[in-house]
């Protein structure tokens, strides 16, 4: 089987659909032939990945506007002359990029080449965490109540072309992008890859810290969306029980403008000298800064599905505490060492990580978190799982798209 895939490459930006695909593709390379078109300049472990697995790379320039798509059409031609040379049985967007999901399935059928999209959340940009069974309803909730321009104009934008995900083939690779599209768009062509995700133990393991001086860890996207200002407005709140109480926050910022709010909050807060910001961190320096801490604090609001982050902080030894959202019920609903408070309630986030911070608790947690996380540590299941699917779609591919089961 011939594929190829469409992805950006670079961990920082593309965070985890991007660190997906750099864990996965050696084991993917064993079971198919696989060719990548990699948009834009790869970094420098994504760019060793490739070469390592010896697989196929087409460049093609990639620059976004926002999350708009510059110079579409040069795009579209470079990966359809991908496409025309390396002739796959299958392409596959490796994530959501809305422009690619509409411009494309035109030009591939035009080549008689099957199309899947790889979702990672849910379009448009985020996803509600108390959905509807309508799509359509949730959209006219989300432009009524979305503050940020341009995250607004998006979604006017491209509200016309909601229809295209009623039709639009893909493959799921977690129970929460699942729940989500089979309730939206139920019609889609779609087939199962789960799981979609693995971590590696041993390396984790081998980076751990001596000490866990830390309380709390936090670690994402530095934005409002991953819920980084409740998590600081949590840690002022234990400090009312726990006054030395401090938190480690792992990750960068997207937008100078957070930065500066994250900044203001530490100070309005009194967090001073009990935050620590280590900024963007990769394999052992950041399994050695998670596993500093006791506990992880990830009050994600809308912009997760699965939460790769919260699976290593648990492969670390660290329970968390995170608000009752659809991925923490779908992903990490059957532990004990994922406590879902109630949205929003801040103060119950500080109640249960207290708890968790009792030193008997957070011993029989710690045994949980690392119970749970060994359910995903091998990228070769998840290779097989992701082969598997794109066998079985392409084996149903001439029926219509109504007949079409999950596989």
């Amino acid at each position: 089987m011939k594929v190829l895939l469409i992805s950006d490459a670079r961990v920082e930006t593309g965070r985890g659909p991007v660190t997906r695909l750099a864990h996965v593709l050696p084991e993917l390379s064993h079971r198919a032939e696989v060719s990548l078109v990699v948009l834009g300049e790869p970094d420098p472990f994504c760019a060793r990945t490739f070469a390592a697995a010896g697989v196929t790379v087409h460049p093609a320039p990639f620059e976004l506007d926002g999350w708009r798509v510059r110079e579409l059409p040069e795009l579209v031609a470079t990966i359809e002359a991908a496409v025309r040379r390396e002739q796959p049985d299958l392409v596959v967007l490796y994530r959501e990029i809305w422009d690619l999901m509409h411009a494309l399935p035109p030009v591939l059928a035009r080549l008689g080449t099957p199309f899947l999209v790889m979702p990672h959340s849910v379009p448009f940009l985020d996803a509600l965490p108390r959905p509807s069974r309508s799509f359509t309803r949730d959209l006219v909730r989300r432009v009524l109540t979305e503050r940020r321009g341009h995250a607004l104009r998006y979604l006017l934008t491209h509200a016309h072309q909601v229809p295209l995900m009623r039709t639009l083939p893909r493959v799921v690779i977690n129970e929460t992008v699942e729940y989500y599209l089979d309730g939206y768009f139920p019609t889609a062509p779609s087939v199962r890859a789960v799981p979609g995700y693995a971590i590696d133990l041993p390396a984790i393991d081998a980076a751990r810290a001596p000490e866990r001086v830390y309380d709390l860890a936090f670690m994402a996207k530095l934005t409002e969306g991953k819920g980084l200002f409740d998590a600081l407005a949590a840690l002022r709140r234990l400090r009312a029980d726990r006054p030395g109480a401090r938190m480690l926050v792992i990750g960068s910022f997207e937008q100078p403008r957070v930065e500066r709010r994250f900044h203001q909050a530490v100070e309005r807060y009194g967090l001073r000298g009990a935050v620590d910001l280590t900024g963007w961190l990769t394999g052992p320096a950041k399994y050695r800064a998670l596993s500093s801490a006791k506990v992880f604090c990830y009050p994600s609001r809308s912009a997760d599905t699965f939460s790769l982050c919260l699976l290593e902080a648990l492969a670390c030894g660290l329970p968390a505490v995170c608000y009752d959202v659809p991925f923490a019920r779908a992903v990490y609903g059957d532990t004990t060492a994922v406590r879902a408070l109630p949205y929003g309630d801040t103060a119950a986030l500080a109640a249960a990580a207290g708890e968790l911070l009792d030193e008997v608790t957070l011993h029989q947690e710690q045994a949980s978190a690392r119970e749970f996380a060994a359910r995903y540590c091998s990228w070769g299941v998840v290779a097989e799982a992701e082969v598997t699917a794109y066998r079985h779609f392409l084996a149903t591919a001439t029926t219509t798209p109504q007949n079409i089961v999950k596989g």
